[in-house]
């Protein structure tokens, strides 16, 4: 998965099948901010603001304007240093937008999400004009021909002339709720600022040329920065994404924060503006770090980290830059385990661990990761970052002016580096209770499994604790199909209306007929995580508090004993009445062919057996459907199908063992 400018701004097309559609990342939170984000509260660390005071340092324009010189001196360097191949691509991108006709935004349009909740249409006119513009300037950068520059400025002109910098379904923070921008209300959020740290990135790299086109253009570019961020990001604390009034945050928080600061980086030339800046930045951005675990774990997933930890390095860098090292938090182990996170979550290729909303296959920024293997010395992190970078055929990010040019100045790093995939042969996240082991690495059939406890009001939730993921030899077995293309369904209280929001379309039981049920407290139990001396693991979980009270449920305890190419689930169970149906559920990437009375084999699409699946038929009776998948987003991940295989529980007992052997 490839997160974008272009995606963050709007709907996208699922014809590049492996990206993450930007829709609905904005507002998912809207949902899951009522439940607690990481409410395994550390004492509050305060790690910017703390750096900030030890280190007695404040920002001086000149400093400041030091440091803009030897940036961008940095980046016209690393970018003549680009392989041509590279320069080719995207010249050739550039030169396809000099016919561009910018579209209008008009206010019906706009409205639409107030009328109708249609926000397509007016975020695919929006995503097309910041396309082009970054396309441009990226060409001109690259060869400095000015016959990128009318259209250039064309496109700067129009984005400086939009009313608002926000999409639809963020202005609806406004007081006037869901209308057209309110003139006396702006709202910093992530389009905004996202607009913003680009705008200001043009402006830092062009201003000569712009000045020289007319006077205006950087005149204009200073007002609407302030008007649009920086005077509303001073004046207001109540933003919930801050976290100034005590509300869970989540990636929102260092998205918005990061981007702000850069921006006044760039552009801001009042020295008390930038101090102001700063300090509040630092402030709000220290609710973020102080509620995430002591593991490191995102619970919003891999598919959030670019846009969570990933921003987090880019400010912590962006400050120990500016500050000449003076600002230095690479003796913080909690921000090296928020970097590690990542390839922790790692599977094979671009497969990664995606429980609740996140995707099964993505591409995590390189650059990224690769400063947080330089900020902490890690070099496990910097051999992913160009492993990664690999991956994506050393792609330079073309949909931002900012993440160009940020990559750009490690391009060379990441070509160089040795690379590795970086696959742990296990790990455990204690706090956000996800255990994940590979069995049989370099073997001929390597087995990996991922179980997660945890409760079903996480940010992004779906009423999956207990669920769990098993890839043989880097390909999806069973899994967890993830979320479809974000409506207003996905925000409302109809969320776990969605099939792949229930624990029924889980690798989870349903209990006496009764699923899953959302809510902090319905959560797992005595979640635990064992090595053992053959390199094998044991992980244990209690699921019972996770459904409610109708589904009579005293004691689920499901253990998953790892051995060499072997995986077996032991359910032990015990209820307090027996009043329906209960059923054990697996989720298939595979087609489930029933191969033996006490056997299920997994086959992939050229009819080659990728896993069997040994059952005591005595207690289990299995039954095969087909789920046909007309969602655009899923159907990226996985096709246009998935399988779910149910094991109804036969015996009608208050108490039962069972287990299934996953194996070659």
């Amino acid at each position: 998965m490839r997160l974008h400018l272009s995606q963050r701004f709007a709907y996208k097309s699922w014809q590049d099948t492996k990206c993450f559609s930007w829709v609905g990342m904005l507002l998912i939170c809207m949902l899951s901010i009522h439940e607690s984000h990481c409410q395994n509260m550390a004492s509050d660390r305060n790690y910017l603001s703390e750096g900030l005071r030890l280190a007695n340092f404040q920002l001086h324009l000149k400093d400041v304007q030091q440091w803009r010189a030897s940036q961008k001196k940095e980046y016209r360097q690393k970018i003549g240093e680009l392989p041509d191949s590279i320069k080719s691509i995207l010249v050739t991108r550039a030169d396809k937008a000099l016919p561009f006709s910018w579209p209008a935004l008009p206010a019906s349009s706009f409205l639409e999400f107030k009328q109708n909740g249609n926000r397509i249409r007016y975020e695919a006119k929006l995503n097309e004009r910041r396309d082009a513009l970054t396309s441009l300037v990226i060409g001109y950068l690259i060869t400095g021909d000015k016959k990128y520059l009318p259209q250039l400025i064309n496109g700067l002109w129009a984005t400086l002339e939009e009313s608002t910098w926000e999409i639809p379904a963020i202005v609806a923070l406004q007081k006037a709720g869901r209308n057209l921008p309110d003139p006396t209300e702006e709202i910093v959020g992530l389009v905004s600022a996202e607009t913003a740290v680009n705008i200001a990135m043009i402006q830092f790299m062009l201003s000569d040329e712009l000045e020289q086109y007319s006077s205006i253009i950087n005149q204009r570019i200073e007002k609407e920065l302030y008007k649009k961020i920086f005077e509303p990001y001073l004046q207001r604390s109540d933003y919930w994404w801050m976290g100034f009034k005590g509300e869970a945050v989540n990636n929102w928080n260092a998205w918005i924060n990061t981007n702000v600061f850069q921006t006044a980086l760039l552009a801001a030339n009042n020295a008390d503006t930038l101090t102001r800046l700063m300090q509040k930045v630092f402030s709000s951005t220290d609710y973020f770090i102080n509620q995430y675990p002591e593991d490191g774990g995102c619970d919003e997933g891999p598919s959030y980290w670019n846009e969570a930890g990933g921003k987090l390095i880019r400010l912590l860098f962006l400050a120990n830059r500016v500050s000449q090292g003076q600002l230095d938090w690479s003796d913080k182990i909690l921000l090296n385990r928020m970097g590690s996170y990542i390839y922790k979550m790692h599977i094979a290729g671009e497969y990664f661990v995606n429980f609740a909303d996140a995707v099964p296959q993505m591409i995590p920024d390189a650059e990224s990761v690769y400063r947080y293997g330089e900020m902490f010395d890690n070099d496990s992190l910097k051999q992913f970052g160009t492993y990664l970078f690999q991956l994506s055929g050393n792609k330079l990010p073309d949909k931002s002016v900012v993440n160009f040019l940020q990559t750009t100045a490690v391009f060379d790093k990441l070509t160089t580096t040795g690379n590795n995939a970086v696959s742990p042969s296990y790990s455990f996240l204690p706090d956000l209770e996800i255990a994940t082991i590979h069995s049989g690495i370099g073997k001929a059939i390597d087995l990996l499994l991922s179980v997660q406890g945890g409760h079903n009001g996480e940010s992004h939730n779906h009423n999956d604790v207990g669920n769990f993921i098993l890839y043989a030899c880097g390909k999806p077995v069973i899994v967890d199909a993830g979320v479809g293309t974000y409506t207003a369904q996905t925000f409302s209280k109809e969320r776990y209306a969605l099939w792949n929001m229930q624990s029924q379309w889980h690798n989870c039981p349903t209990i006496n007929g009764v699923m899953q049920q959302e809510g902090k407290s319905f959560r797992a139990s005595n979640f635990s995580f064992q090595t053992t001396k053959n390199k094998g693991a044991t992980i244990d979980v209690d699921i019972a508090k996770a459904y409610p009270s109708a589904a009579f449920v005293k004691k689920w305890h499901r253990q998953f004993v790892v051995r060499q190419q072997k995986i077996v689930l032991k359910e032990d169970y015990e209820l307090i009445k027996v009043k329906d149906d209960t059923k054990i559920h697996f989720l298939s990437y595979c087609m489930p062919k029933e191969d033996k009375k006490d056997v299920i084999g997994f086959y992939d699409s050229q009819g080659k057996r990728v896993l069997s699946l040994k059952y005591d038929p005595e207690n289990m009776k299995p039954v095969i459907e087909l789920k046909e998948l007309d969602d655009a987003k899923m159907i990226a991940g996985w096709g246009d199908r998935l399988y779910r295989l149910t094991f109804l529980v036969t015996k009608k007992a208050m108490k039962g063992k069972t287990q299934f052997e996953f194996s070659k």
